[in-house]
């Protein structure tokens, strides 16, 4: 059964709090929803969110605040995720579009060796 979190602030202690655990999660600017991603077979929730943290202090994104779900099927969960924010909003959040800085964020080792 997958565990879902509230949003929580975007910090190093909270971040440090995260689940070992491959899952979902989002990045939000307040109330906006504006990244959602997955962890690789390699990584958990926790690496995922310490590097998406580090750009956000380094202020290559906009971020406040992330939630996470627990999920063995992480590329999936997302795709699905992604599909019903295009439904309803009638557009990707602001980092899952092309042309974004976090475009170029290789989510797995096997996506390093697809773009070669």
């Amino acid at each position: 059964m997958a565990i879902i979190s509230l949003p929580r602030k975007l910090t190093a202690r909270n971040v440090r709090e995260a689940p070992e655990a491959q899952g979902v999660f989002t990045l939000w600017d307040g109330d906006e929803r504006i990244y959602i991603g997955y962890t690789p077979g390699n990584r958990s929730l926790r690496d995922s969110l310490r590097e998406h943290f580090a750009l956000a202090e380094r202020g290559v994104i906009a971020a406040t605040h992330y939630s996470w779900e627990t999920s063995a099927i992480g590329k999936t969960r997302q795709a699905e995720i992604l599909a019903a924010c295009l439904e309803k909003n009638g557009r990707l959040p602001r980092y899952n579009r092309e042309g974004s800085p976090l475009a170029t964020v290789a989510s797995a080792f096997t996506d390093l060796r697809a773009r070669s």
